[in-house]
Parts: structure tokens; C-alpha cells; sequence
């Protein structure tokens, strides 16, 4: 069937076509010869941002570091939010300088542009990444290959690797400093260096560490400090290279956080979906004595019943979540398998979408993957090692490599994926996890945030109906809103003046007694609770219209302000002024003024233009300002938006 002629073109190459230039190549790279392994490219000899066809004619089979190569000679495109940040990191001019952007906005591309920047000017000869784990020292080297800057892995115990011949720097861990590499570090900064300190809370893992990193990396002419969230001063790890605010909270000198990110289209939309249930548990370390103390009876243990959507003290929560998260009991079964029908639902529009349950401990991450097994037909790869700690994560980064480049369904971890590891493909996650601290949370959250080329989906997360929890679910979408909300309304001022818009512990003695099937809640979507009612309403809808179940949560507030205009109306209020209806038609119209800014970005970053350029473009066609758009005007903007964004 051929394409729609209003729809982007296909960018990827099928499973057909893969085997049509595999076999076409007699499964060798069309470069360098050598026989092509797992993860392969199948490239564009025209590169599709220079309209090149994805079509076999146009394509060719190459090992990844050929492809590697090619792409280094392509220009560096920088997004908005990265131009700013360099010119914030100029102006600045200081020795460290503290970035806080989202997980996937583009830190790794932001810092090697800046590294390759400060080349060009002469400022610096050499450039060294510390990164917290082997497999984001790998990533980072692979990065830095793909922009053109040859930087050399440095693997535990190589001496010779600081100061490589032929490299024009290194990556290394946290954890390298704390032996020889410290010294061999610091000697390497003999010609000026510039150091990326990635996620560099993780120096305050332990005092040792930053310790040995302030020695290490001082010499640096600058050093770039990233992070994904801002974190608090920990008094018995403090970190070095950043400053604090009087609240003890580390000051940032250029933040792009998760509300900008999406408004700017750089990151997915997430929805949280939370599940309810009952927990029921013993706990011989809390005891009640028998009233009837003459007949001799000794103290037994409580046994306790709560839903995980009650207010309850921490050792509760904790208590009821060991239970529910047993795979023997009811409530994961039943959330997994929830779980895997909401990734089918999206397969079917983008066929190698993945899923992620995120474990407590090794043995429970075991029984989810013997429980997914049961649910698909095919166990998923579980990853259980520490990258920074465990030796043995050299398997680890092996599973998670094969995953990231394969088209399988589920993987599992106990944690470890939390930060740093890229699997863009991550749509659908289940939190496991009794961690309940805000940067962890986020951490997760940012798996699944990832966008790719053509690929308009929301991902979703399955989480306890927790309170704490919850709200961190809901300060993340209010923190979407309220960025959407200000985005808007700076381009609006904008165009009218002609300018530019700019965990916690176990308790080894309760034994849980049983958890009920997990029970949907409600989702968090755009700022708003979403009712189970809602959800299933808006997926007949969605199944009505033709349009896949997996975009029904964006239909919720479209369908509230349709039934909020139907009750106003068969309403008999005679003596009450209908106010009401003006309240969702200024929601719609809201709604649809967001949306129209977000696909107007869109549009602007696809056509490598400002986005006022785009709004000059829609009054030039004939669209009226959007703060004087009318509800069917927005609609017809929006319609406009979406033709150029499949035409570009």
C-alpha cells in the first residue's frame, strides 16, 4: 500500500529491506569488507536529511564503525535549547559551569559540539570525559567518534590509555580515579584540557570519589558539569565543581528541563497510569499482647491490611509494597499483563517499541521475567549487575547493547537502568521499585522520554498508586503544563512585538500474606487525573475513529469539554447564568493554542528555522494571530501544521 502523500517519508528500512542489502552485500560491510556482526547499519548512500530515498536502490549494509565514520563528516545541527546553553557557558567564562537538561534533550551532543568549539578557538588541546559507569564510557566514546573527536575508552587498569597516541583525549569512570588513574589523569592535562563531568552527583556517592576527582581534573581550563536533576547537598559527600544555594540545593548555571523539552518536540509526552490494590502482610516485629493475660497466651504477631492508595506510615508503604510486588501473588501478574497490552498497542505503530520493568531485587526481577514469559512466549533478557561496582558488568552491558540494537519486547533490571543507558525504543515501563526519592524516580522517567525520527507516541509508566510516588508524577506533568503554558504565552508576545520567541530499607521479618490483582486508578496526563471511566470512554473513542488506543488519553480533555457542553445545555438552570460553558471552550481552546506551539516547533527545528519564521509563515497563508484564533480557526492551523510537518 503506498504511502499517504501528506505523511513524512519513511525513514527506517524494513525487516525486508535489512535482508535485501544484507544479502546484497553477501553479509559484509560495503566499506571496509569485514563481515558485518550483530547491530549492523543499514544506511542512506543519500543521506535522508538530504532527501534521500529509503529504498533499497538507496541503501547499503555497513559494520557501525564505517557508518560511524560517515556521519562524522556531516554537520552538527544544535537544537535551540543547545545554542543557548553554549552562549550561557561563553558568557559565563568561568572554570565550571553546571548544566541540568532532561534526560534525552541532548547533553552528550551539546557537550561534544562545545569540546569541538573550544578546538577551533584555540582554547583547548585535549578533552577528557568521567562518566559513572562502563557502558556510558563506551557510549560517550562512540558519541564523540560519530561528531568527528577521537577519544580513547580507557578500560580498568590500562595505564597507557590517558594519554593515548593518536586520540585527542579520554572517557573514564568515577570509580578509575580512585586508583592510578587519578595521577595518570591529572598528568594527561599538561596541554589544556577540557573535562565533561557527566551526571556528576555520582561523585557524591561516596567522599573517596570526590576526593579523587577535585585532584584528578583541577588542572582543567574548564571543566562542563551535567546532570539530568538537580539534586541536595549530601554534608558526608560533598561534590566538587558545583556551588550551592542557601537551601543547600546545587545552584545551576543553564537548566532545559522536561516541560521545555517537550514543548520544544525534543522529548515524548509520558503518561502515568497508577494501580491500586490491597496488600495484606504480618510483622513479628510489632506485636500486640493478649488481653487475657491468665490463660497464658504469648504475643503474636499484627497481621495488617492496607491499599496501596492510603495514607500510611513509611514502614507501611514499604511493607505493602514487598507484598504487592511479589511474583507470586496477584497484583504484577495481572499489572504486567496490563503492561504488555499497552506495548502491543503501540507496536502496531511502532513494531520494535519495548518495555521496561524496573526491579527491587535480583530474585524479584527473576520472577517478572518468568511472568513475562508466561505472558509473551519468550523470556526477556534480565540485567542484574552494577555497572559500577559488579566486574561481571561487562555482561550487563553486553544485554543491554543486543536489546538496544534487537527488536525484542521486555527487559528487566534492578535499577541499573535508571540513568545514562540510551534504548530510545524504551515506550512502556512498570516501576517495581520501592525508591521513592524524586532524582531516582526522574531517572526512570527519563528512559522513556526519548524521541526518534517520525515517531509521534506518548510513552506511558505503570506505577503503585503510592501517594508519594503519585505526586512526584504529578509535579512532573504540572511542571509540563506550566512550560507549555509560559512557552506560549512568551510567542505570543513575541510575534505581537516582531521579536523572537525564545530507597528505602527492608525489613527482613515480614512475611507478606497476599496482594489482590492490580487495579487501575487513574493516569496523569497533561497536568490532569484521568478516571478509569475516562480512559475506557476515550478508547471506545479512539476505536470509533479509527485512531489506535494508545493516543486515547490525549482524547480525555477533548471528550470533558464535549460533555461539558452537553450537560450545560440540557441543563434546566433558569435562574443561573451559564457561565459554565465558556470554562470548556477556553480549556479546548487552550488545548488546541498548546498544540499548535508545540507542531510549530516541530516544524521550525525539522526546517532548521526560528519559530518565527513558521508563525510569519501561517498569517503569510492566510491564519489569523493565535491569541485572537477562534476554536475552528486553531483547528484549521493545527491542520496546516500538520501538512508541513509531513511535507518536511
Amino acid at each position: 500500500m503506498p504511502e499517504p502523500s501528506d505523511s513524512p517519508p519513511r525513514r527506517r528500512f524494513n525487516s525486508s529491506e535489512r535482508a535485501a542489502l544484507y544479502l546484497a552485500a553477501d553479509g559484509r560491510c560495503s566499506r571496509c569488507g569485514s563481515e558485518l556482526e550483530s547491530g549492523w547499519h543499514a544506511d542512506h548512500i543519500t543521506p535522508y536529511a538530504a532527501d534521500g530515498a529509503t529504498d533499497v536502490v538507496n541503501g547499503q549494509a555497513l559494520c557501525a564503525p564505517c557508518n560511524l565514520k560517515k556521519g562524522s563528516k556531516q554537520p552538527m545541527q544544535l537544537r535551540q535549547w543547545q545554542r543557548r546553553a553554549v552562549d550561557a557557558f561563553y558568557a559565563a567564562n568561568a572554570e565550571s559551569f553546571l548544566v541540568s537538561a532532561t534526560p534525552g534533550a541532548g547533553k552528550t551532543k551539546f557537550s561534544l559540539y562545545l569540546a569541538n568549539d573550544l578546538l577551533e578557538r584555540g582554547i583547548i588541546e585535549r578533552i577528557v570525559v568521567v562518566a559513572p559507569s562502563d557502558n556510558l564510557r563506551i557510549q560517550w566514546a562512540d558519541e564523540a567518534s560519530a561528531a568527528g573527536l577521537a577519544l580513547y575508552p580507557v578500560a580498568p587498569g590500562d595505564t597507557d590509555g590517558y594519554s593515548k597516541a593518536g586520540y585527542i583525549g579520554c572517557v573514564v569512570t568515577y570509580q578509575q580515579l580512585l586508583g592510578a588513574g587519578q595521577d595518570l589523569l591529572r598528568r594527561s592535562m599538561r596541554r589544556p584540557t577540557f573535562v565533561v563531568l557527566d551526571e556528576i552527583h555520582h561523585a557524591g556517592d561516596n567522599k573517596s570519589w570526590g576526593d579523587a576527582l577535585r585532584i584528578a581534573v583541577e588542572p582543567a581550563v574548564h571543566r562542563l558539569c551535567l546532570t539530568g536533576t538537580p539534586w541536595r547537598r549530601d554534608a558526608t559527600s560533598p561534590i566538587p565543581f558545583v556551588r550551592y544555594d542557601s537551601n543547600g540545593t546545587v545552584a545551576v548555571d543553564y537548566a532545559y528541563e522536561y516541560g521545555a523539552a517537550v514543548a520544544d518536540g525534543v522529548c515524548r509526552r509520558i503518561e502515568f497510569h497508577a494501580y491500586d490494590g490491597e496488600a495484606r502482610w504480618t510483622d513479628p516485629a510489632r506485636l500486640r499482647r493478649s488481653t487475657n493475660e491468665e490463660n497464658g497466651k504469648s504475643d503474636v504477631s499484627v497481621e495488617f491490611t492496607a491499599k496501596l492508595g492510603a495514607n500510611m506510615p513509611d514502614e507501611d508503604v514499604s511493607a505493602a509494597l514487598d507484598t504487592v510486588y511479589e511474583p507470586k501473588y496477584a497484583w504484577m501478574p495481572s499489572i504486567l499483563a496490563q503492561a504488555d497490552e499497552m506495548l502491543s498497542e503501540v507496536r502496531e505503530d511502532v513494531p520494535d517499541a519495548a518495555g521496561l520493568v524496573v526491579a527491587e531485587r535480583q530474585w524479584l526481577a527473576q520472577g517478572y521475567a518468568a511472568l513475562l514469559e508466561q505472558i509473551t512466549g519468550t523470556r526477556p533478557p534480565v540485567v542484574v549487575s552494577d555497572p559500577k561496582a559488579d566486574p561481571g558488568s561487562r555482561i550487563a552491558k553486553a544485554q543491554i547493547d543486543q536489546f538496544r540494537k534487537g527488536t525484542g519486547r521486555w527487559i528487566v533490571a534492578v535499577k541499573m537502568i535508571s540513568e545514562g543507558v540510551d534504548i530510545p525504543r524504551l515506550a512502556v515501563g512498570v516501576y517495581a521499585s520501592k525508591t521513592q526519592t524524586p532524582l531516582f524516580y526522574r531517572q526512570v522517567v527519563g528512559r522513556f522520554v526519548r524521541t526518534r525520527p517520525n515517531e509521534e507516541i506518548n510513552a506511558r509508566l505503570l506505577i503503585p498508586a503510592v501517594p508519594e510516588l503519585m505526586r512526584h508524577a504529578r509535579e512532573i506533568e504540572e511542571e509540563l503544563r506550566h512550560q507549555l503554558e509560559i512557552a506560549a504565552q512568551e510567542d505570543e508576545k513575541a510575534r505581537e512585538e516582531g521579536g523572537l520567541s525564545s530507597g528505602q530499607g527492608m525489613l527482613d521479618f515480614r512475611t507478606p500474606l497476599s496482594a489482590s490483582e492490580s487495579v487501575f486508578d487513574r493516569a496523569i496526563l497533561q497536568g490532569a487525573e484521568v478516571s478509569a471511566e475516562e480512559l475506557a470512554a476515550a478508547q471506545a473513542k479512539a476505536q470509533e475513529l479509527g485512531i489506535p488506543r494508545l493516543y486515547a488519553a490525549n482524547l480525555v480533555p477533548l471528550l470533558r469539554a464535549q460533555d461539558a457542553q452537553t450537560q450545560v445545555a440540557v441543563a434546566d438552570l433558569p435562574h443561573q447564568v451559564v457561565r459554565e460553558v465558556e470554562i470548556p471552550q477556553h480549556r479546548r481552546e487552550k488545548l488546541l493554542r498548546q498544540e499548535v506551539e508545540t507542531l510549530a516547533r516541530k516544524v521550525a527545528y525539522r526546517r532548521k528555522v526560528l519559530p518565527k519564521d513558521i508563525n510569519i509563515e501561517l498569517l503569510r497563508v492566510g491564519h489569523p494571530k493565535r491569541a485572537k484564533a477562534t476554536v475552528p480557526e486553531l483547528e484549521a492551523m493545527r491542520q496546516t501544521l500538520l501538512q508541513w510537518l509531513g511535507a518536511s
